[in-house]
C-alpha cells in the first residue's frame, strides 16, 4: 500500500546501506527506477524500496544487473531456465572448489623441492586457465561484458549468412553480445572445457538466440580434415581474452588463419595488466596484480599480451592488420564503470588468485588482502582507474 512516502537517494542510501553511486547505476540500467520530479530528482516510492531488496536479493545470488532487471519485469523469456542455469553454476562451483582444495592441500604437503610448480601445475591442470571456472568468475565476466558491450564491441557487426566462429566462448559472455547484434549471422561457440559450453549454451537458450551452436574444440587441433572446420569453413573469426591464456598464441593464429577463407576476417580483443595504473597509487595493490601476472605466465599464458597482438597477427601472416586501444577511464563521475568494472571486474579478477597466489608463497596474506583493499578504494569517488584493452581486426589475403 503506498502511503504518499517518498524517499530521496540520499535517504534511500542512508536506510538501505546502498550507496547513492550504486542506486544510481542501478538506476541507468533499470534495475530499480524511481520517479522524477519535474526538476528531474530521483523520489522513490514504497513500490520502489520493495524491487530494491528484491534485487538486493537477486543479487547475492550472483546473477547479473541485467538479467535481475530482465527477471523483475518479468522480460526474461525463460526465467526459470535462468535460475536453474545459475543453479548448475553454483552446484558445479561446490564441486570444483572441494577437488582444488584436496588437490592444494596434496601438492602442499608434497616433499618435492619445486613447491611453487607443483601447485601452479595443479591450479591449471584442474582449472585449466588461471581465472578459473568457478561461479564467481561466470559472474565477472558477465558483469564484464555488461559493462563494456560498448568501449570493446560497438563496431564489431557480421553480415546475414555469414558464418562466425567464436573461439574460446567461455561462459558465453560475449557470444549474447555479439549474437544479438548481428542477429542474421550464424555463430558456433567454441571451447574446450565442456563445463563453460553448457554454461554458455544455457545463457544462450535463456536470452532466447537462435543463431547459435556450439561445439568443443581446441583450438591447437584445428582445421580439421572435413565437415564444419574444415580449411576455409569461416567467412569470420573472433576470439576475446583467449590468447592470453595460451602457450603458443602464434601457433593457435595460423591455424586460426586456415580456418577462414580468403578474404575473411579475424577480430581479436585481449587486455594488458601493465596497463594498470590508478589513484590512490598503493605498492600492495601492484604487488597483487603482479600475482595474477606471475600465475598466468608459469601457466604458459601472457597477461600483458594486449601490446603484442600486431606483432603476433604479423608472425602468423594475418594481412591488413589494424590495432586500436580501448582504453577504461574511471574516476567518481562514473559510478557506473567504478562499480562494473573497477570493482566487479578487474577487482574481483584479481581476488580471485588470492588463495593459488598464497599457496604459491608470491605474497603474504595480509599484502594481498591489502592490495585488494586499495584497488577497491579506488572506485571511491575521489579515485581513478584506467585499463587499456586492444582490439585488432585483420584479413586473410584473397
Amino acid at each position: 500500500m503506498d502511503d504518499g512516502t517518498r524517499w530521496t537517494v540520499g535517504e534511500l542510501a542512508l536506510a538501505t546501506g546502498v550507496s547513492v553511486r550504486v542506486l544510481r547505476h542501478w538506476d541507468a540500467l533499470g534495475v530499480v527506477s524511481p520517479a522524477r520530479t519535474p526538476s528531474g530528482h530521483r523520489r522513490y516510492a514504497p513500490v520502489h524500496v520493495t524491487r530494491l531488496y528484491r534485487a538486493m536479493a537477486l543479487r547475492r545470488t550472483g546473477l547479473g544487473l541485467r538479467q535481475i532487471a530482465a527477471l523483475l519485469d518479468q522480460e526474461d523469456p525463460d526465467p526459470a531456465a535462468t535460475l536453474r542455469a545459475h543453479l548448475d553454476d553454483v552446484e558445479e562451483d561446490l564441486e570444483r572448489r572441494r577437488q582444488l582444495r584436496d588437490r592444494l592441500e596434496a601438492a602442499l604437503e608434497s616433499s618435492e623441492s619445486d613447491q611453487l610448480m607443483k601447485v601452479i601445475e595443479t591450479m591449471t591442470m584442474f582449472e585449466q586457465y588461471v581465472h578459473g571456472y568457478r561461479a564467481e568468475e561466470s559472474t565477472r565476466l558477465t558483469d564484464q561484458a555488461d559493462t563494456l558491450v560498448e568501449l570493446l564491441h560497438g563496431d564489431t557487426r557480421f553480415g546475414p549468412g555469414e558464418r562466425v566462429l567464436e573461439m574460446g566462448c567461455g561462459v558465453g559472455a560475449q557470444t549474447i553480445t555479439l549474437a544479438s547484434r548481428s542477429p542474421h549471422a550464424s555463430f558456433v561457440a567454441a571451447d574446450v572445457a565442456p563445463a563453460s559450453l553448457k554454461s554458455a549454451a544455457r545463457r544462450v537458450a535463456a536470452a532466447g538466440l537462435t543463431n547459435v551452436g556450439f561445439a568443443e574444440k581446441d583450438v591447437f587441433a584445428l582445421p580439421e580434415r572435413d565437415g564444419g572446420f574444415a580449411e576455409a569453413s569461416f567467412d569470420h573469426v573472433f576470439v576475446c581474452f583467449l590468447l592470453e591464456h595460451l602457450p603458443s598464441p602464434v601457433d593457435a593464429l595460423i591455424r586460426l588463419h586456415r580456418l577462414v577463407r580468403p578474404g575473411g576476417t579475424i577480430t581479436v580483443i585481449e587486455g594488458d595488466h601493465g596497463s594498470a595504473y590508478f589513484n590512490p597509487d598503493d605498492e600492495s595493490a601492484r604487488a597483487a596484480i603482479a600475482c595474477q601476472v606471475a600465475l598466468q605466465r608459469h601457466a604458459g599464458g601472457d597477461a600483458l599480451i594486449g601490446r603484442r597482438l600486431f606483432p603476433l597477427l604479423h608472425e602468423a601472416e594475418w594481412s591488413d592488420i589494424a590495432v586500436t586501444p580501448r582504453t577504461v577511464y574511471v574516476d567518481g563521475s562514473r559510478p557506473e564503470l567504478a562499480d562494473g568494472f573497477t570493482r566487479r571486474t578487474f577487482t574481483a579478477m584479481i581476488s580471485g588468485v588470492r588463495e593459488p597466489a598464497v599457496a604459491a608463497g608470491l605474497i603474504d596474506p595480509r599484502t594481498f588482502d591489502a592490495g585488494i583493499a586499495a584497488l577497491r578504494r579506488t572506485a571511491e569517488p575521489d579515485g581513478v582507474f584506467c585499463y587499456t584493452f586492444f582490439k585488432a581486426v585483420a584479413h586473410r589475403r584473397p
